[in-house]
């Protein structure tokens, strides 16, 4: 293999400071392949990249998205998953405790889905399962939100369960609303960011090659990150190839699958490499939700989806909105608004009426959120914006007053004006 240049020893060290991922002569040609693809698209010669790329000059998201491993496949682990449901979530669920589940990574979103689907399956209602999933990757998010795959990512299971699950349209599969709503998605660092995104207490957690691409030293941070994740009787689930890299931390569980570990190893350091336990897992409604890392989680979402609408990303907008709207009822209000935009900017005008004036419905008011006046009037003026051209001109002077008690500056009112002054 060619020699690089000293710069790639650097790059490749901040790769592993801000992925995890160890970079050798095996895996480097991704690399290297990455760069010269970005470097071709930019002005910038090959160090002058890199060294905006590691000061942070450059946005590294493309470059890590395109470093990092997203392909995966529906019921890839269904060993794992089908063992998890009798031994976690059927027992939790009869003693009237919701459970909690955390899919990292996620890649596109196959895994979680997969295990929604599974509970489907088995006749649980998805509203009483928690399902976390998160992956380092923005475009792996992004695809997870939309729910839509080519067939090579069903290439493993059945045409029925397919016919179950997902929605064909000529080229690819999407999964039923249902399902994605029963999952939610976070872009993060699972390294850096864990501690302040997520709530401790998982009852299951299902990480499926990832620690095969850390060094030792990277795979025990991450397995103590796990640790402390996972509820006092947690199950952590890995890949086969992975158990001897957690091993040494946490305590392998006998529950029919050699791949299982409990929550345990920094305090039970005396127990023998490789020893199992038997103890029984004793499930109680102990776990207590920390409420900022909720909050965090949802200020994520709700970012997530005035970013796909600034982006027009209209479809993925509508449907994260539409999730919130699900989930959220105190963001009720101020997603219905946020739909209407993206409604009214995409030509479905009646619709984006009926959103508009849902942010105003009495039925919701009693239990969300403020909706600040920004967003009120933008739902008055979409409101104006369709009674004008439905020729309703009694009504729209109403919002129009609205808007201009909320905003004097909005958009709507230089347009009337305008249209006066010609």
């Amino acid at each position: 293999m060619k020699q690089l240049p000293p710069i790639y020893k650097t790059l490749f060290s901040w790769v592993k400071q801000q992925t995890g991922i160890h970079i050798t002569s095996v895996n480097q040609k991704p690399v290297e392949l990455t760069l010269k693809v970005l470097i071709a698209n930019s002005k910038l010669n090959e160090p002058q990249y890199i060294n905006q790329l590691m000061r942070g000059d450059i946005n590294s998201q493309p470059f890590i998205d395109a470093i990092t491993t997203h392909e995966s496949f529906f019921l890839r682990h269904k060993k794992n998953m089908m063992a998890a449901i009798q031994h976690v979530i059927q027992p939790l669920l009869k003693k009237g405790i919701r459970p909690r589940v955390l899919s990292a990574p996620c890649a596109q979103g196959e895994e979680p889905y997969s295990f929604a689907m599974l509970l489907q399956e088995h006749g649980i209602d998805l509203t009483q399962v928690e399902i976390t999933a998160v992956d380092i990757a923005e475009s792996s998010i992004q695809q997870a939100l939309q729910g839509r795959y080519r067939k090579y990512a069903l290439r493993q299971v059945s045409d029925h369960f397919i016919q179950s699950h997902f929605t064909q349209h000529s080229k690819t599969y999407s999964i039923h609303p249902k399902i994605r709503h029963s999952v939610t998605f976070i872009r993060m660092n699972l390294l850096t960011q864990a501690h302040s995104l997520l709530t401790p207490g998982y009852h299951l957690i299902f990480s499926h090659n990832m620690l095969i691409y850390f060094d030792q030293p990277t795979c025990e941070k991450m397995t103590k990150i796990f640790n402390t994740l996972l509820h006092d009787d947690g199950l952590l689930f890995v890949d086969a190839v992975e158990t001897s890299q957690v091993n040494t931390i946490m305590r392998k569980a006998q529950i029919g699958a050699d791949s299982v570990f409990q929550k345990g190893g920094l305090h039970h350091s005396h127990q023998p490499q490789n020893q199992s336990t038997k103890a029984p897992i004793h499930w109680n409604n102990s776990t207590s939700i920390n409420t900022t890392a909720a909050r965090s989680c949802l200020e994520i979402t709700r970012k997530s989806a005035e970013q796909a609408y600034q982006c027009k990303r209209f479809g993925e907008a509508i449907r994260i909105y539409d999730q919130l709207i699900d989930q959220h009822p105190a963001w009720a209000r101020w997603a219905h608004v946020g739909k209407a935009r993206v409604l009214i900017d995409s030509g479905n005008e009646m619709e984006a009426l009926e959103e508009a004036e849902k942010a105003f419905s009495g039925s919701l008011k009693s239990n969300s959120h403020y909706l600040p006046n920004k967003d009120k009037a933008d739902a008055h003026a979409i409101i104006a914006m369709v009674l004008n051209k439905k020729g309703i001109k009694t009504c729209q002077k109403e919002h129009i007053e609205q808007v201009q008690q909320l905003n004097p500056k909005h958009p709507l009112l230089q347009l009337i004006r305008q249209g006066k002054q010609e």
